[in-house]
């Protein structure tokens, strides 16, 4: 017998009521903060020396773009997430292509190929610092032991942020190849042999049929690589610190420095809201030309 109007209402309240101390829960830790943040963004305060608080409105935005140490880490930023996301994207869709062929022990390549992505960043971090060592690492020890080459200094002026965006490849890339290969066997294989019926080869299937039948996944994965590699903090913080002279220090290094090293409540607070604000514009610039490239 189906409820009346009024049951359904009480059954409803019911349900509100249950999940209400969650949502409760998570407006105090989620609201709160960001409300407190961007109040304090538009104050000089400071935990050390005048600890006296002041309104100065935009002064603390408009300061960022006066510091040479937060330039520099835009800048570096900006390295790091063009080279990490080109790659992790290109690799990512080449595994991903190679994992949805059908071959013998392909589940077991999968449950391999995935492992990365579940180890945490900072032991992944602290595992690949070890190995990279100059002086006492498995990777020198190898490439001295069957190639010859001598000590590769992998965290030094040269190498640092080629290590770091490798890094960051081997550790994120399975997560671009786990949602291509997600849609990749989604696509119909009727598309495909018909392809093939019509005389496209290899290379023509996959660019000029796959990849444009894939394209709102490959969005989708390209704006989370954004938005996560934009703020990244524990690769680049365990490996080099932002080292060597600033080379890989990256936005979020200069933020968290800012807040807990030199105690700049307002500042830090000014620069993690520009970090909300251009990984939110990164993210629509994203949609939009998609959007607008499939109107025409």
């Amino acid at each position: 017998m189906p409820l009346s109007r009024s049951a359904k209402k009480n059954r409803n309240g019911y349900a509100y009521l249950y999940i209400l101390p969650a949502l409760g829960y998570l407006c105090i830790v989620l609201f709160v903060p960001l409300f407190f943040s961007i109040i304090a963004s538009f104050f000089r305060w400071d935990l050390i020396g005048n600890t006296e608080r002041e309104f100065i409105g935009l002064k603390n935005y408009i300061d960022i773009f006066r510091d040479k140490e937060a330039l520099n880490s835009l800048l570096v930023t900006a390295k790091f997430l063009v080279l990490s996301v080109f790659f992790e994207m290109i690799v990512g869709y080449l595994v991903a292509l190679f994992l949805n062929i059908p071959f013998r022990f392909n589940r077991l390549v999968r449950v391999i190929t995935v492992i990365p992505m579940m180890l945490s960043p900072t032991i992944v971090a602290l595992m690949w610092k070890m190995i990279l060592n100059s002086d006492r690492g498995v990777m020198n020890y190898l490439l001295e032991r069957f190639f010859g080459i001598d000590g590769i200094v992998w965290l030094g002026p040269e190498m640092a942020m080629i290590t770091l965006v490798l890094v960051d490849l081997w550790l994120n890339m399975p997560f671009v190849a786990l949602m291509l290969l997600a849609g990749l066997q989604g696509i119909s294989t009727d598309v495909i042999e018909a392809a093939k019926v019509d005389g496209a080869n290899a290379f023509q299937r996959c660019f000029l049929i796959t990849t444009p039948l894939l394209k709102p996944i490959i969005l989708v994965a390209l704006v989370f690589r954004t938005t996560f590699n934009i703020r990244e903090f524990p690769l680049p913080w365990i490996l080099t610190a932002g080292g060597p002279a600033n080379m890989t220090n990256v936005y979020g290094i200069e933020l968290y420095r800012q807040a807990f090293s030199y105690y700049h409540i307002g500042y830090s607070s000014a620069l993690s809201w520009l970090l909300i604000i251009v990984t939110f514009g990164l993210s629509v610039a994203y949609t939009r030309m998609t959007l607008g490239k499939d109107k025409q």
